[in-house]
């Protein structure tokens, strides 16, 4: 009998055909063979489960009808029969000897039950820029604080996660915008977590991306905090920094709603941030963001 996989790599996918080949692509050429491609399509209705048909054996695949992100991110974690679970958005793709970094990570940290390092931005022009290397974590509440106030970030295709975490955690389902990030913080607040300084992946932007999806950002609202702050699955000091999570997404919904030019609903946005937490929304950009909406709105 063949051994199992210690990694699977998680595509999934709903009507990105035109992306999807590239992610497949970019799993496929990883070193190494204990891995598998695992693509889980969302009902999509456009052309993906042809491209998906011409992998054949090289890929494992899956189809349900259209359930949202999360849970066809859950569903994959059920299906999994690798050890280590790397999710990459389908629009993505993992940079060559990606999965090398993960091997060396986990095998320096035999502890940690999530690695991750950082990304690559990729343009709709074709402009590279890399991000910066992850801090060293520091542990527990004190990464899950740092996470919150945006001191770094985590991104699918930069993120391996043990299989088991799923007996505990999982997406929250019912959320279009900011899923990634509950589980993310909930997984710093309760399993031991460190990173390594090596970008793993290239995330494209390109119209229509679900990341700015305003109808989506808008119908998820406030509904991660709640998501992300449940009494059950995190310690009790990590619950004294609720509101200052709630200020920064009235801030991100601020930043969108303005990049759409929807003027009155960002100011209404920014001052709900500013009576969260005026401490951290009170900067100087902030502010001259919401005296830009003033202006627009007139009044």
């Amino acid at each position: 009998m063949a051994p199992l996989p210690r990694f699977s790599i998680v595509i999934p996918t709903y009507n990105y055909g035109r992306f999807v080949g590239r992610a497949i692509d970019s799993a496929l050429m990883q070193p190494g063979d204990e891995f598998e491609v695992l693509v889980v399509d969302d009902g999509s209705t456009d052309d993906t489960p042809a491209v998906l048909r011409r992998y054949g054996s090289r890929i494992r695949t899956c189809r349900h009808e259209n359930r949202g992100a999360a849970a066809t991110r859950n569903r994959a974690a059920e299906l999994a029969a690798g050890d280590w679970l790397i999710f990459l958005d389908a629009d993505d793709c993992l940079l060559s000897g990606a999965l090398s970094h993960f091997r060396a990570a986990i095998a320096e940290h035999p502890a940690a039950r999530m690695v991750f390092g950082h990304h690559v931005s990729v343009d709709g022009d074709g402009r590279r820029r890399e991000a910066k290397p992850q801090p060293v974590l520091r542990g527990g509440i004190r990464d899950f604080r740092d996470y919150l106030d945006r001191r770094f970030g985590i991104a699918h295709g930069t993120v391996a996660m043990r299989r088991d975490n799923f007996t505990v955690l999982r997406y929250p389902e019912g959320i279009t915008n900011g899923e990634d990030i509950v589980l993310f913080a909930q997984t710093l607040a309760r399993f031991p977590c460190t990173t390594f300084p090596h970008a793993t992946a290239e995330i494209h932007a390109h119209p229509g991306r679900m990341r700015d999806n305003i109808p989506a950002i808008l119908q998820t609202g406030l509904k991660t905090v709640d998501a992300l702050f449940r009494p059950d699955l995190l310690p009790t000091e990590a619950m004294r920094y609720r509101r200052m999570f709630a200020a920064r997404r009235h801030l991100s919904l601020a930043r969108s709603l303005l990049k759409a030019g929807r003027f009155h609903e960002a100011r209404v946005c920014y001052r709900q941030a500013f009576r969260a937490d005026w401490r951290r929304a009170l900067t100087p950009t902030n502010i001259g963001r919401y005296v830009r909406c003033v202006l627009a709105t007139g009044c």
